[in-house]
Formats: structure tokens, sequence, C-alpha cells
């Protein structure tokens, strides 16, 4: 295995565009494993990765120009042409040219009229969204997200507001450091790729690293925490509602290592690359995934099933496959009415019939 590919190299590279698309399984542990022993390729990779999924946009049908975001819906699969808008990308690449859409400058002069406009995108239940931000920064939104790019972005501040999760890649800019705003803290880099999930009314917010350095920045004394490569800051929130009159108790914070399965897939990002992975993980503390997943409430009729654990990875299956998968760890009973998934315990209703 090579050192390093250069950005030119990945996005004419045939194992490299079946990486990023998933479609052969050799290719995808080549680069997984070539990501997991070289994470200062993260951002190059990620890079690479991106101008591939834009090529195959480029060739489908032409979408509505939005001032501050593309959408990037699922991309189709032509290999050949694919492979010769990638050549064609990287000769641009190396003539040095910033960027392969031919459309950029103009799209830049729309985003520039636009950055004394405060933006908001939002992702529904089983949707995902990338948007691109008026400095490049590419953001992946998670389901039933929320993205305020504030007023003056690009020009005068690079701060954002989150409620959800979302993956960030970064365009480094020293004179005007970019910030995430959460509930509980803040989030300040200058060039790097992470994840954020910080939805509102969960027990949990966690920032994930993958490379470069962040800065979680907390409320009044509490002081700033760095982050390294595949570590985590985890802040667990006090969910009691208090008196106007009362101060919130201080949150439970900490900094841990990123968590990988048993392939070496990292678990927190997992979910960018369309994958839904469950380390060990209770059938409640699963639930909130499921539901934003598949846009379905669950409920559960017995607490016994609420404290069975699983592991398992998922990636193109639908509600009903992936019950009828964790049913073969344990004997449980899964009805759908509509958008509602009722889960009993089997043993508790032979014994309530008859």
């Amino acid at each position: 295995m090579p050192d390093r590919f250069e950005l030119e190299e990945l996005v004419i590279n045939d194992s490299f565009i079946n990486y990023c698309f998933r479609r052969n399984e050799a290719d995808v542990a080549f680069w997984e494993r070539y990501l997991l022993e070289r994470p200062a390729e993260a951002a190059t990779v990620a890079e690479a990765k991106e101008l591939v999924m834009g090529i195959s946009l480029m060739l489908q049908e032409p979408a509505e120009e939005l001032p501050v975001m593309e959408t990037v819906v699922t991309p189709i699969n032509p290999r050949r042409p694919l492979r010769m808008w990638a050549a064609a990308a990287a000769v641009i690449l190396l003539v040095g040219t910033a960027g392969f859409f031919l459309f950029r400058p103009a799209a830049q002069q729309q985003l520039a009229q636009q950055a004394d406009t405060a933006q908001v995108y939002t992702t529904a239940m089983a949707e995902k969204k990338t948007v691109r931000l008026a400095d490049s920064t590419s953001v992946i939104l998670n389901a039933g997200s929320e993205l305020t790019v504030e007023k003056g972005f690009g020009r005068h501040n690079r701060s954002v507001k989150l409620k959800g999760e979302a993956f960030f890649q970064v365009e480094h800019d020293a004179a005007l450091p970019f910030v995430v705003k959460t509930e509980g803290y803040d989030v300040r880099v200058l060039g790097t790729v992470f994840n954020v999930k910080a939805y509102p009314g969960e027990k949990k917010s966690e920032t994930s690293l993958i490379c470069g350095k962040v800065e979680i920045q907390l409320p009044d004394a509490a002081g700033s925490k760095v982050l390294r490569p595949k570590e985590k800051f985890v802040i667990s929130r006090d969910l009691e509602p208090l008196p106007a009159a009362k101060k919130k108790e201080p949150q439970a914070t900490a900094i841990l290592p990123l968590s990988y399965n048993r392939k070496n897939v990292n678990i927190e990002t997992a979910w960018s690359d369309n994958r839904l992975v469950f380390e060990d993980e209770t059938f409640t503390d699963m639930r909130e995934k499921l539901e934003r997943w598949f846009d379905v409430r669950i409920i559960f009729e017995d607490e016994l099933i609420e404290q069975y654990r699983f592991t398992a990875t998922f990636e193109k299956e639908n509600i009903v496959q992936v019950m009828k998968a964790l049913q073969a760890s344990y004997p449980f009973t899964c009805s759908m009415e509509g958008k509602t998934v009722k889960i009993s315990n089997q043993h508790s209703r032979r014994q309530q019939r008859p």
C-alpha cells in the first residue's frame, strides 16, 4: 500500500470510486484500513470522496441552485462516465483550479449576496442532506436535524447553530474560526473533520473528532477542553425541568476514545456513510436512532424487551427487515400499524392467550 495518495490520484482510482459508493467489499475494506493506519489522510480522502460524489451529481438532472447549499441526492453509478469526469477533475486540480464545479464563480457571487441573511436547513425523519456553505465547508445533516447559518457567515463570522446531528468537513481559515453552537457548549475549529450529535431532549450530546483539532467551549466558568484525533467529548444533560429561580446543576462531561465495532468501523460517524451501527446497545438506547432513521414510532409493550442488547450493522434494510434480523437474537414479536411499531415479549403473548 502506498504511503499516501494525492487528491488527483484518488478521484480517478477505480477502487476508491467503488469505496465511495460502497459497491465492493474488498475496496471498502482496503480504504477503511488505509484511513485507520493513516488518520492524517482523512481530510484528503474526505475531499476526494466529495469530488467523486459531486461528479456523480453532475451526471444527473441539473438541480436548482440554492444560495448557501447544495443538496446531494442518491448518486448514480455509471462507471465509465464517472471515471471520465473524475479524470477531467484530476486535470483541473493539477492546473490549480479551486474547484471542479463549472458554476462555482457564479455560485460564490450569489452566496456573497446572501451572506447577510441567516439561513436555516432542516431534515425530516428518515432524511439526510448535504449542505455546502459559502466558505466551501461541507455539512452532512442527519435525520431530524436543524442547521442555522448565522447572519454574516463568511464575511464577519463562520458560526452555525445545530440541533440534531451533523458531520462537518471544515475549510481552513485562521482569520475566521468555524464555530458550531449547541444547546450546552460551542465547538471551535480552524479546519478539521468532526461529528456533532446534539439532539434536543436527549440525555447525551457528543462531539467526535476524526482529524485536526477542536476546542470545546463550555459556558460560564466551566472553561474549555481540547480534543485530539480519535477522541470524543461527551456531556450528560439534566433533563428534569428546573424552576426559573434555580440554576442548572453542573453537567457531567468526559473525553473518551472513539468507538469502533468489530470491523473497525467508527460508530460515531457510520451514519454519514449510510450505515446504521449498533454495538452492544440496549433496545431502549437504539429506539431513538431507529425512529429517526426510519421515521417510525416504536412502542415497547414489555419492560424486559427494553433491556435486550444487540450488536448489528444495517445499510439498505427497511424497518421490517431490521426487526426480523433482531428477532434472530431474541424471541420478541413485532407488529406495525402505519408508522407505529409495537414490540412485545413473545412469551408474554403466549401467556395472555385463552
